[in-house]
């Protein structure tokens, strides 16, 4: 049986790809490898390190399809897909579920913008990414084997909410992002580990 995460590659911040059976994922694309070419470009939100319009058009082709939260309509007018939170679509290889992403004490990431997080499985895993978020209650009826979970805790949530989060969504493995230099260090994507009852796994950054 294949690693979960054998063909996963973090970039920066929150811009995850995934090369598995047969199809490219990118999440928030940033700063991709030249010779990446997308299947799947899933947004989560429109920051400027989420929302990369010169990646977006380099990893695109005809046949690439884009999804992004339906408030991203007047930045992305020509997506494929526009999603709420709760929101299902069955496509060819993935089914994706959009899922809240939105802090709770914070004002950078407010709830009435309905941004989003994203479950997919494909080559039989399941991932979690979860957007730009603190710990939500609603992170409990998530399930998946891997979550790729923000831990800097200035923009998101830290490493303990974290923690909390990977429990709440039954994750076997967690996968830290957005963090490193302003806000969260290694140590502290490493600490996740001693509060979480499964694997965590720290990616070099590729860009």
């Amino acid at each position: 049986m294949s690693d979960v995460l054998d063909g996963v590659t973090w970039y920066r911040g929150s811009s995850v790809r995934i090369r598995r059976a047969g199809l490219e994922i990118h999440v928030d694309p940033l700063h991709a490898d030249g010779d990446a070419r997308a299947d799947y470009i899933l947004l989560t939100h429109p920051h400027y390190d989420n929302f990369s319009e010169d990646d977006i058009d380099r990893l695109r082709s005809p046949e690439t399809v884009v999804v992004a939260p339906v408030t991203m309509k007047k930045l992305l007018a020509d997506a494929d897909h526009f999603m709420r939170p709760g929101d299902m679509v069955q496509l060819a290889g993935l089914d994706i579920l959009a899922v809240p992403a939105h802090n709770v004490d914070k004002r950078f990431h407010r709830p009435e913008h309905g941004w989003l997080g994203y479950v997919f499985t494909v080559g039989g895993v399941t991932y979690y990414h979860a957007g730009d978020t603190d710990f939500l209650p609603s992170m409990f009826g998530i399930r998946c084997d891997v979550a790729f979970l923000p831990c800097g805790g200035y923009y998101t949530m830290g490493p303990d909410d974290a923690a909390r989060a990977a429990e709440a969504c039954g994750a076997r493995v967690i996968v830290p992002i957005h963090w490193g230099a302003p806000h969260g260090t290694r140590e502290d994507a490493k600490g996740i580990g001693e509060m979480f009852s499964g694997e965590v796994r720290i990616l070099e950054r590729e860009a």
